[in-house]
């Protein structure tokens, strides 16, 4: 795990495998208390980072898997306390709260969720788990770090920009090899365009996001290339719906997105096909076709 100083008192984290979903990168923030956004190394790997730099409070960017999972052994096996944005920190509440808000129970696939992704991959609820606000950040880094909304990858999803380094954390914007992920009913095409658009007029030196290494040339080029793969696949998902595909689960069987459901094996297509069919829906609904009747 590779370490940079990109503001006084705050570190950006870079985890070794940041294409696994077991890793991603984060922010440390060190004054009179210390913060940290993110970063996930290995379950053990996170575990000894927090207890040997003395972590205070974990503060999870936005509930999906990548970033929750494993939180409930922070909870349950250090010192340090959890916490999720304000905006999102019901829906892992509980396991009625998390079905809910990930759409699993409606989609049907709710089972497979609870086998692969809950014993599996540690994506459970954290009861207990504590709400921050955004201006907190900003009061912690002393100012050093300016917390911007940027909702649509999920509602409560932000920013961080370091103006002393004219860095900006992107978290999940999007900026890795899958591009924007806008798997959950919660997610939002309109809201996430906005977003890249907020990203792009910061005009930041260097980026730094969630599951990629850092970016110090061809700034514009990286947030631009996630307006052209959302672009790009709406074009897609216009194209199947004007020959004829006039549903969600139609659509999505052409593989848009995930050109190979069984990436995980045969027993988690299903689960691969509810986020595919997610991320059709909100095509649809992008470009007001989202009643999936016939016309």
């Amino acid at each position: 795990m590779k370490r940079f100083a990109i503001a006084d008192g705050v570190e950006y984290l870079e985890a070794p495998k940041q294409e696994s979903w077991m890793m991603n990168n984060g922010l440390l923030i060190t004054g009179e208390e210390i913060i940290m956004i993110d970063g996930r190394f290995g379950d053990e790997g996170t575990l000894a980072f927090i207890r040997d730099n003395k972590v205070n409070r974990y503060f999870i960017s936005h509930f999906h898997i990548d970033h929750v999972a494993g939180a409930w052994r922070i909870a349950g096996e250090t010192n340090c306390q959890p916490a999720l944005n304000k905006t999102e920190y019901k829906f892992i509440q509980s396991d009625v709260a998390l079905s809910q808000a990930t759409g699993y129970q409606q989609g049907g696939v709710y089972h497979l969720v609870k086998s692969i992704l809950a014993h599996g991959m540690g994506f459970r609820c954290i009861h207990g788990i504590l709400p921050y606000e955004l201006a907190e950040i900003e009061v912690i880094s002393k100012g050093q770090l300016r917390a911007i909304q940027a909702p649509g990858h999920s509602p409560g999803h932000f920013c961080l920009y370091a103006p002393q380094s004219d860095s900006l954390f992107t978290c999940d914007l999007g900026l890795d090899r899958f591009g924007p992920w806008y798997g959950f009913p919660h997610c939002n095409l309109e809201h996430y365009l906005s977003s890249i658009e907020t990203a792009e007029e910061l005009k930041a030196r260097q980026l730094f996001s969630s599951h990629s290494p850092m970016i110090i040339e061809s700034v514009e080029v990286a947030l631009n290339r996630c307006r052209n793969i959302i672009e790009k696949r709406h074009s897609m998902v216009l194209s199947e719906w004007y020959k004829g595909k006039r549903t969600a689960r139609e659509i999505s069987g052409e593989n848009i997105f995930y050109p190979r459901t069984d990436k995980f094996g045969k027993r988690a297509i299903p689960l691969m096909s509810f986020w595919q069919e997610s991320m059709v829906r909100c095509h649809l609904k992008y470009a007001g076709l989202d009643n999936e009747e016939p016309l």
